[in-house]
């Protein structure tokens, strides 16, 4: 029996591997912005295979950091309503000072007109106490998290943080609109 026609020589084998080596050397050349982002944002190698092997290419204690970080950050989606719920009541508490219901009086103390503001618009002390204290709570949730060292859950961290300075400073101003002190 003759050769077989399966068997190639030695030329055409090279040939192939040859050509095989620079068709995935190009491809990884042209591909390798990608491949770069892709290894970077699962955390190298280890991540990569932990993402193969387990499904999240996290650490458990970092996933447990990043999980309640999104449980503080959907919490704080919802402060943000609350805050221009408590604009348009000291909005409309302003409006209906301009109006005379709780315009000074010659002889009526700055105290006095606090008392008789919020008198009238019980649930704006409430609200702004209750937001106030949500913000110390969501801060004090924000410093519990462990970040473990990781770059990422610092910069969630700092992230979540100022945008409650944020919204503290903007019920600091609403507040100062009123130009009254709360107690």
């Amino acid at each position: 029996m003759g050769p077989s026609t399966l068997s190639l020589s030695p030329t055409v084998k090279s040939a192939a591997v040859t050509t095989t080596a620079v068709l995935v050397t190009g491809l990884l050349l042209h591909q390798r912005n990608a491949i770069s982002t892709c290894y970077h944002r699962h955390r190298g190698l280890e991540g990569f295979l932990r993402l193969l092997w387990i499904g999240d290419f996290l650490p458990p204690n970092i996933r447990a950091s990043m999980d309640q970080l999104d449980e503080v950050e959907e919490r704080m989606s919802k402060s943000g309503d609350q805050l221009d719920h408590i604009e348009i009541l000291v909005q409309r508490a302003r409006l209906e000072s301009v109006d005379g219901s709780t315009s000074p009086s010659c002889d009526m103390s700055r105290d006095e007109v606090r008392d008789k503001l919020f008198h009238q618009y019980p649930q704006l002390r409430t609200k702004i106490g209750v937001f106030s204290n949500k913000l110390d709570t969501l801060a004090a949730s924000i410093d519990s998290i462990q970040s473990h060292s990781d770059e990422e859950v610092k910069r969630r961290k700092k992230q979540l943080s100022n945008t409650i300075v944020e919204f503290m400073s903007e019920l600091d101003r609403t507040i100062a609109s009123l130009n009254l002190e709360v107690r």
